[in-house]
């Protein structure tokens, strides 16, 4: 069993819920639209899409042809749910991305919150390849990362924090520079005081070996992001957000 099928799961929500409000959804829909030409009828895909927060906003805002897929069947009966009651609610599909390719071609592929490259080089950019395979010509990826080079500036080594209700989340990370992969070892633990551990592995892609693989498998890059307020990518920024797009 690959570690993601562990670590996505109710406790990685209660983790990370703090990141995840209503208002930072609600401004990051808000960054996608103003950097990509689409209609209210174009086929849009949100890669990884968690509880489908991003495709549900979207559906909200009229967008007709909405997807997502995620690994976690958790994750997709929720996004269902918070879906019932729209007019058009997104079609939700449990599935790996690792193996996503269909015959439908989309206008529009995301990818937010750091949602790819758990796995070697060679398995990340068969994903890519996926993902341009899967566009329409001119149709656009979308997709936000955080910004390694930032990350390994700070040297964080331990990070702590407390939810809103009271989960006690502590982390260690390390950084193999071989390899370039971050490790985050979790400990989650409960109000009642269980303790949940859990590891994370994700791939330190920098922006210029994002802007090589992506060019080379074939996609213009249109610009580069460092948050979400459209500010350029520099060093210092948390988050590095390519706009690419499928030549015509």
């Amino acid at each position: 069993m690959h570690w993601t099928e562990e670590f996505f799961d109710e406790y990685y929500l209660k983790s990370s819920h703090y990141l995840t409000r209503a208002e930072q959804t609600e401004k990051e829909v808000d960054f996608l639209l103003k950097h990509v030409e689409i209609t209210k009828e174009s086929a849009i895909l949100d890669l990884a899409c968690g509880y489908g927060r991003h495709a549900i906003a979207l559906a909200k805002r009229g967008y007709k042809n909405v997807s997502g897929l995620d690994l976690t069947e958790l994750y997709i009966k929720m996004a269902r749910e918070k879906a019932q009651g729209l007019a058009i609610p997104p079609h939700f599909v449990q599935g790996d991305m690792s193996d996503f390719e269909e015959e439908k071609q989309y206008d529009l592929i995301y990818s937010f919150f750091s949602s790819m490259f758990y796995y070697d080089d060679k398995h990340n950019l068969d994903i890519i390849h996926r993902i341009y395979k899967g566009l329409k010509r001119d149709g656009y990826f979308v997709i936000d990362y955080f910004n390694p080079l930032y990350f390994l500036k700070i040297n964080k080594k331990k990070d702590w924090h407390i939810t809103d209700d009271d989960y006690l989340i502590l982390e260690k990370y390390a950084h193999n520079p071989l390899s370039g992969m971050i490790t985050d070892e979790r400990l989650i633990i409960t109000p009642e005081g269980k303790r949940i551990k859990r590891i994370f592995h994700v791939r330190d892609y920098t922006p210029a070996e994002l802007r090589f693989h992506f060019e080379n498998i074939g996609f213009e890059i249109l610009n580069v992001y460092g948050d979400f307020d459209g500010n350029e990518y520099n060093i210092d920024a948390t988050r590095q957000i390519f706009v690419a797009r499928k030549p015509e």
